[in-house]
């Protein structure tokens, strides 16, 4: 397939989201024949959330249109590989978690944390202490972590859209708590 360049536009906050058409199927086969406006149509309306949980990995806008805009990129290079097993936008889903996985690992451990993370349980300081630990854990702990804890997906979805097994989300799970409470008990802080 030839290059693309990706062109969308972000919706405010509080803009209506479109309905999920039922087309989706005949727009993914359109796209696979070649046709750049179903593809588009396919990016607008999944647009946001590849913004939204790129947003959760990264601070810095750029680094988050340049995943956004990678994850489209490969979506498009990679269309023959979606079987349709699953809604178009959990395919796209887990397209856009290893371009942010990927991003983290090549950054060598940096993982941004939201700067506006809610305070825990109301308390400023706890919020700032669980930075702190979480900045020190490994970027596969911070990124499944937040996947669990911070997205609020459950076993099942992270192992879905990853692709891994249930049982290895839930012992990378495990181990990650466990070191973020074994750097507690040492006394937490950056």
């Amino acid at each position: 397939m030839a290059t693309m360049q990706l062109v969308w536009t972000l919706t405010g906050p509080g803009e209506a989201v479109p309905a999920r058409a039922p087309d989706e199927a005949r727009l993914v086969a359109a796209a696979r024949k070649g046709d750049r406006d179903a593809f588009t149509e396919l990016v607008q309306r999944n647009q946001r959330r590849v913004f939204r949980l790129a947003g959760r990995f990264f601070q810095q806008r750029a680094d988050v249109e340049d995943t956004a805009q990678e994850t489209f990129l490969r979506a498009w290079s990679r269309l023959d590989t979606y079987r349709e097993r699953a809604p178009f936008e959990h395919w796209l889903t887990r397209i856009c978690l290893n371009c942010c996985y990927t991003r983290l690992r090549r950054e060598k451990g940096t993982l941004p944390l939201p700067a506006n993370e809610p305070a825990v349980h109301g308390d400023p300081d706890a919020a700032l202490e669980v930075r702190g630990l979480l900045s020190r854990l490994r970027p596969s702990d911070r990124f499944l972590l937040l996947l669990l804890e911070g997205e609020g997906w459950s076993v099942e979805e992270v192992a879905g859209r990853l692709g891994w097994s249930q049982v290895n989300v839930r012992v990378r799970a495990h181990r990650a708590r466990k070191r973020l409470r074994r750097l507690l008990e040492e006394g937490g802080g950056p």
